[in-house]
């Protein structure tokens, strides 16, 4: 089979997974109430499970559950969005989304490592109360941040040349996606710390 005809054939298989999730996510908008119930139930039975007392094995048993269906009303409403995900994978990329890329993957990464020096000082004093959180916390930030590091590299890499320096809406909007990822995955990973701080030393 020659290159071209193999290339032929794959924009066929990628046209096809594409039409399949469209017609997925159309079905979105023929189940609302299913929509409504998710974003009603999934943080409802999230929240409301931290609420139940887990002093006994029975008490556990039933958290447990309730975490469960909350992750099964979370699946549903993310699947969209993964859906998405998949449709913008399989889309022949521009410079432009490999600017937004760019941007919001250092708009996690650098956040990451930010909250991770700050509680490496907490890894010394906890080990007086028994406990390894925030030394576990550090690593998975960092292993997450560098794994984002490797894509960066990567997606920077596929940016072609040369580049058009007037394209202002573009990194504009890089620049706004950047900053929000950047925003939530800091006040994210601040207060997930906080928590632990007080769960280890309050």
């Amino acid at each position: 089979m020659s290159k071209e005809s193999s290339q032929d054939n794959q924009l066929e298989e990628e046209d096809v997974v594409s039409n399949e999730i469209r017609k997925l996510n159309k079905s979105w908008y023929t189940n609302p109430y299913l929509v409504v119930a998710s974003l009603i139930l999934g943080p409802a039975t999230f929240v409301g499970a931290f609420f139940i007392d887990f002093y006994t094995v029975w008490h556990s048993a039933i958290q447990t559950v309730v975490f469960l269906i909350s992750a099964g009303f979370f699946v549903i409403l993310l699947s969209y969005g993964f859906n998405l995900l998949w449709l913008y994978s399989l889309k022949k990329k521009t410079n432009g989304d490999y600017f937004v890329l760019t941007a919001i993957q250092l708009g996690v990464i650098i956040p990451l490592i930010i909250n991770s020096v700050k509680i490496i000082p907490y890894i010394s004093l906890e080990k007086a109360q028994g406990s390894s959180i925030f030394l576990a916390l550090t690593i998975v930030y960092f292993i997450i941040a560098g794994i984002l590091g490797t894509t960066t590299y990567f997606t920077v890499r596929k940016i072609k040349q040369p580049i058009d320096i007037n394209d202002y809406i573009v990194y504009g909007v890089a620049l706004i996606l950047g900053v929000i990822f950047a925003l939530a995955t800091y006040y994210g990973v601040f207060f997930f710390n906080k928590f632990s701080i007080n769960h280890v030393f309050g």
